[in-house]
């Protein structure tokens, strides 16, 4: 997958192509899901987010500016309506340990569900807008550069 490809694919969405908007639904819906669900930690308020992300990035794909990357504009969406949804929301339920260490045998199990659940508590006890920075750089693997363009932050040399 290469910027080219989403450019491309933008372009054909803002001429009216619908296969294009699709492609790029499917090309982004997993990274998108898994960003809500690391904000929000519940599958279904995810899949929520995941939806009204994309039905924002139809409705606004001709405001999105293509000398920036098309992923960053787009998880900046996921994450602004994960915000959203975690203030509209009571204070969180326990970590359900889904994400554990997948290695074999119980005590491992155990061991990756409870580191889980030490990270997913400290993570629910800092403010949303740092805890999007933790998430962005440690769990979806951004660049510097691209958490900033994700953040609406300039980052600094």
């Amino acid at each position: 997958m290469t910027e080219d490809d989403d450019a491309t694919l933008v372009r054909r969405c803002r001429e009216g192509d619908r296969t294009a908007f699709e492609q790029l639904v499917v090309r982004y819906q997993k990274p998108v899901f898994n960003a809500a669900l690391r904000l929000l930690r519940d599958p279904e308020d995810a899949k929520d987010v995941a939806q009204t992300t994309f039905l924002k990035v139809y409705e606004h794909i001709g405001d999105y500016n293509p000398s920036f990357k098309f992923y960053s504009w787009i998880y900046r969406i996921a994450i602004n309506e994960s915000l959203n949804a975690l203030g509209s929301r009571k204070p969180c339920e326990g970590f359900n340990g889904g994400e554990a260490d997948a290695a074999p045998g119980p005590e491992r199990q155990l061991e990756g569900q409870q580191t889980g659940r030490a990270i997913e508590e400290a993570l629910m006890l800092i403010k949303p807008e740092l805890r999007t920075v933790i998430v962005l750089r440690h769990f979806m693997h951004l660049s510097y550069q691209d958490m900033a363009r994700s953040s609406c932050c300039p980052r600094k040399p």
